[in-house]
């Protein structure tokens, strides 16, 4: 059950949703794709994406949908920002949600196209580079971490964001990103495992592409139903 609070007329709904990864009958999974639906105009957004991974043909547990988790709102510091970007620096907790080893985190405007379960293989924290070599936040590998997420709220307040929202703070708290290696998802299993786990990696612009360049070359694992940061 999704639990709403209502606003004068303004249904509110502030969840992270998460499809389980990997899971079995006597365990619990440990890997997760997650989304954050912060407003209404967005829940059937969620539905279609949720749809859209299932339909990829994983034979990963996704037989349940989503499972919602009513969260507090983390507020966007910045006075200056869109007004749509009220609630997107909650999309920061993400890096708290320990209870997973990794999460994949695809935004509600997203539709995945096929499979995407390599990113799984991502190291600590993977995103793709658009707008002039900065990283886009809609489609992100993380590892959860709580003392990474304790270091970014010490800086949530003081490191910049371009954007005014959490895409141009990740962009502040991740520099260097742009010189980080590109993810290899064909890498044998035991170089995986054999090498340091990189801090940062860059993912191929197949895994997060505008709808217009979906539309040219049917190649690209995720597109983009609407405009984003």
């Amino acid at each position: 059950m999704i639990h709403v609070a209502r606003l004068g007329f303004v249904l509110i709904l502030l969840c992270f949703c998460a499809i389980p990864a990997r899971s079995s009958k006597s365990q619990p999974s440990d890997e997760a794709y997650v989304t954050l639906l912060y407003g209404d105009e967005f829940l059937l957004g969620v539905r279609v994406l949720g749809k859209s991974i299932r339909d990829t043909g994983s034979t990963k547990d996704m037989a349940d949908g989503w499972i919602v988790e009513l969260i507090s709102l983390l507020a966007n510091p910045n006075q200056v920002r869109p007004a749509r970007f009220w609630g997107v620096y909650t999309k920061l907790k993400i890096f708290n949600m320990t209870n997973y080893k990794k999460v994949v985190y695809l935004d509600a405007d997203t539709i995945v196209v096929k499979s995407i379960e390599d990113l799984f293989k991502c190291g600590k924290f993977c995103a793709n580079l658009k707008h002039s070599e900065r990283l886009n936040s809609g489609v992100m590998v993380v590892e959860p971490s709580e003392a990474v997420f304790k270091d970014m709220m010490t800086k949530v307040t003081t490191l910049p964001s371009y954007t005014g929202g959490d895409q141009g703070f990740l962009n502040s708290y991740y520099d260097g990103f742009a010189s980080a290696h590109v993810f290899n998802p064909n890498l044998p299993e035991d170089v995986l495992k054999s090498r340091p786990v990189p801090e940062m990696e860059r993912l191929s612009t197949l895994y997060n592409a505008d709808v217009g360049l979906y539309m040219l070359a049917n190649k690209v694992l995720i597109k983009r139903t609407a405009s984003s940061e």
